[in-house]
């Protein structure tokens, strides 16, 4: 895990009058809302006995008292007031009282903080230029994931899995599973990928977005800031102006855990009606790499790339672009040290994230800091030492179409619905037995179609309910 790197928090949304606790690499911090709506974080440990600050009370100056004994902290972690000894300034009765407190920002509708000491030199937070305008419908969903953020992030960064993990054949070559031809450019801040390709065709409501066999333009940039995944498909194809959007934010919970937070964006069928299916779409696919993610081991997330590890040309092309960013990360001093936190876990001893004033003032904290690799560790391998197969390189030994057979894989019976759906109507589907799921969906499109509609209620379902059980009658 690294730290310097400006991570989403919350959305905007989550902070109202009270404080809120998040954990992030590791560690808990409280964020809360100063006497002038500013956001601000501190670490979640009262230095004087412990107490979890987010479990306090925030007052009207802007102030959060301690649940413990009161004691008030202001957004730069500064102590303001021991109740107890109120008469006195406190830096008279307790000498150096103070909790770290880090850079916070609010954009876009969502909480930012640096989550290290050095804010400055972070990487900066991407923008989003659509997030001003009315071109575009938003909507926003947050989920766990019982991966690391490497893992998480990885389930995205490639294409060969489009076609494999969510049946998305690249039609417009002879090999639809071989990712088509595309170019990875490394900027200081993240990277970009561009890709052109021919999709299947889609059904139902969406078959109308784009004409078969037209060409589609993906573009996938990733920002160190967030973690941030930004994804483009012009699902009207090439030159159509119509764009299927999302932002994808990964905040390390853990080395183990991640809290996955999106923004899918559209600026076709802006109606609010729509939103219902438009997230259910998107949330298809995520649901579908979150299985993959959760079941990859090891389960910690690793300190670098496996030194004995196996790279491809066209999977793991991206992945390398990716961890070259994390090694200069680490390069820089960032990265955690998760031996060294193990160890002082087991001994009992609290570590905190190190904040901009630590590095100014280092000394006298009442905990210390987490510590950070100063150099590369052994279990992982530089990004120079990596190499994959040219696989283009090569004279191919078997015919075109070897192992093309139709793959043979349980699917989620949701995935197969072709119209929208109300959200009430996707609840009375998942409360039934998995088995059922695939004919009541059959059953209320086919009656949907029937009506002249392309939206399926709950309403729908209660009344086809009530004509089978009438017809057992």
């Amino acid at each position: 895990m690294y730290t310097n790197v400006w991570y989403v928090a919350a959305f905007g949304q989550d902070l109202t009058d009270a404080p809120v606790l998040v954990r992030m690499l590791g560690a808990d911090f409280v964020l809360f809302r100063d006497a002038d709506g500013k956001v601000q974080c501190v670490s979640n440990v009262c230095p004087h006995r412990g107490a979890s600050l987010a479990d306090g009370t925030l007052l009207k100056d802007g102030s959060l008292a301690c649940p413990f004994h009161g004691w008030r902290f202001d957004g730069a972690g500064a102590c303001t007031l021991i109740p107890s000894r109120r008469d006195h300034e406190v830096q008279a009765v307790a000498p150096g009282t103070r909790v770290d407190a880090y850079a916070a920002q609010e954009r876009y509708g969502l909480v930012w903080v640096c989550v290290g000491d050095d804010p400055e030199a972070a990487s900066p937070i991407p923008e989003i230029p659509e997030w001003d305008g009315d071109e575009f419908r938003f909507t926003q969903h947050e989920e766990v994931w019982e991966a690391n953020y490497h893992t998480a992030k990885f389930t995205n960064l490639d294409y060969v899995h489009l076609p494999v993990v969510h049946g998305i054949p690249f039609r417009n070559q002879q090999n639809p599973t071989q990712a088509p031809a595309h170019q990875v450019t490394v900027t200081e801040y993240g990277f970009t990928s561009v890709m052109q390709t021919v999709p299947k065709a889609s059904e139902g409501v969406w078959s109308t977005l784009r004409d078969e066999d037209r060409k589609v333009e993906s573009v996938m940039k990733f920002f160190v800031a967030g973690m941030t995944l930004r994804g483009q498909v012009e699902i009207g194809g090439v030159g159509s102006g119509v764009f299927n959007m999302f932002y994808e934010f990964s905040t390390p919970i853990d080395a183990e855990t991640t809290m996955m937070r999106y923004y899918f964006l559209r600026n076709y069928k802006r109606e609010e009606a729509f939103d219902t299916e438009h997230t259910r779409r998107n949330l298809q696919n995520i649901h579908q790499d979150k299985a993959i993610a959760e079941a990859q081991r090891p389960k910690a997330a690793p300190v670098g790339p496996n030194p004995r590890g196996i790279y491809t040309h066209d999977e793991d092309k991206i992945m390398l672009a990716y961890w070259s960013l994390m090694e200069r990360m680490r390069e820089r001093g960032w990265q955690i040290d998760r031996d060294a936190m193990i160890t002082a876990e087991h001994r009992g001893e609290l570590r905190v994230i190190p904040s901009p004033a630590r590095r100014h003032a280092p000394d006298g904290w009442v905990y210390a800091e987490m510590p950070r690799y100063t150099g590369r560790p052994a279990s992982a391998a530089a990004i120079s030492e990596l190499s994959y197969v040219d696989v283009d390189a090569l004279t191919p030994t078997r015919p075109a179409d070897y192992g093309s057979v139709e793959p043979v894989r349980p699917e989620d019976p949701k995935s197969n619905a072709t119209l929208e759906w109300e959200s009430a109507a996707l609840k009375v589907v998942e409360q039934a037995p998995t088995f059922v799921q695939p004919m009541i969906i059959e059953n209320a499109e086919k009656a949907a179609r029937q009506r002249g509609t392309n939206m399926v209620t709950a309403a729908l379902l209660q009344e086809l309910q009530a004509q089978q059980s009438a017809g057992r009658g």
